[in-house]
């Protein structure tokens, strides 16, 4: 038993030494002529996480606008992580992991999503901003039609900050950046950071962009395991890059959707691609892609009692900052 106790406080102490990264997502985006090639707009989601999670994607129909979602979690409870409805506006969330996951669990409106609603029930990203009553909850919202590219940031007490551009570039990752806002920076992590200003350095090197430059931003993996733009995750650091999920998007054409995904937790270097277009996808011509699951294995931690004690405490030391 003695042992035992050694071990667990030996674990616990390395639990201290390592870095607080923060559960971490990329958002980005290009609008207008002189950025986007042909003009329109693109914008583009990495989603990271600590790899035991499921994702799935789906085409919902029901109150509303249809959209398209990246949906996540535990096999029997997912949360919808972002998404393109029919009438091409996309939404996509990060993390404001600045704020330790307790303290913002404690803010009003913890743990409510924008996601949904604002997806069917905006055509534009000016009809998804007048929705203020959901910026609630600490979080990031990156949304973009064919005409601009926003981002929301949302504190406490109500307060929230918007940026948009319809002639340039935007970028985040899971800190504050606004000034009014910046309060709210408990603790910026090394890898949000870092991936801001790579993300920003890669913006600002390509003009017009096109889809596949985004894309190639995505896989960009200049800052190694833990702190690049496309995370493979580390012994301290086990976050890695599960999704990322585009849309170019321009009025009077077809919207083009990316998709590349993670689907089974066991699944590292096989992730599915797809690629459709919005016609395809809201017209159910291509119903095998409408739907994907990662199937029904279930993923286990460990067999040993150590080995798996040490990822539960991987785990809660991780999801005081996630």
């Amino acid at each position: 038993m003695r042992a035992g106790t050694m071990l667990i406080t030996a674990a616990v102490a390395a639990m201290l030494a390592m870095p607080l990264s923060g559960t971490a997502c990329t958002l980005f985006g290009a609008a207008g002529d002189g950025y986007v090639k042909d003009g329109g707009t693109i914008l583009v989601k990495n989603r990271d996480w600590t790899p035991p999670q499921w994702q799935e994607l789906r085409l919902v129909a029901g109150d509303g606008y249809r959209y398209y979602g990246l949906f996540a979690g535990d096999k029997d409870k997912m949360a919808l992580k972002g998404g393109l409805n029919e009438k091409g506006l996309a939404v996509f969330s990060a993390s404001a992991s600045a704020i330790p996951r307790k303290e913002r669990q404690e803010m009003e409106g913890a743990g409510r999503s924008a996601l949904k609603e604002l997806l069917t029930t905006s055509a534009t990203v000016e009809e998804a901003l007048k929705h203020t009553d959901v910026f609630k909850g600490p979080k990031f919202l990156m949304l973009a039609d064919a005409h601009q590219v926003a981002y929301v940031e949302v504190g406490d007490h109500g307060k929230f900050q918007v940026r948009r551009v319809d002639a340039g570039t935007l970028a985040h990752t899971n800190h504050y950046l606004t000034p009014e806002l910046a309060e709210f920076n408990r603790r910026i992590g090394v890898s949000s950071r870092t991936r801001y200003e790579r993300i920003g350095e890669l913006l600002a090197g390509t003009k017009p962009l096109t889809l596949d430059d985004m894309l190639r931003f995505s896989r960009d993996s200049e800052n190694g395991s833990s702190s690049s733009i496309w995370r493979t995750g580390s012994a301290k650091d086990r976050e890695e890059t599960l999704a990322t999920f585009a849309v170019r998007l321009k009025e009077g054409t077809d919207p083009q959707i990316y998709v590349k995904v993670r689907h089974n937790p066991e699944d590292r270097g096989k992730e599915e691609v797809v690629r459709l277009t919005g016609s395809e996808l809201f017209s159910g011509k291509k119903t095998n892609l409408l739907q994907h699951s990662g199937g029904n294995s279930c993923y286990a931690h460990g067999n040993s009692f150590w080995s798996g004690l040490w990822e539960r405490l991987r785990a809660w030391w991780h999801s005081l900052w996630a």
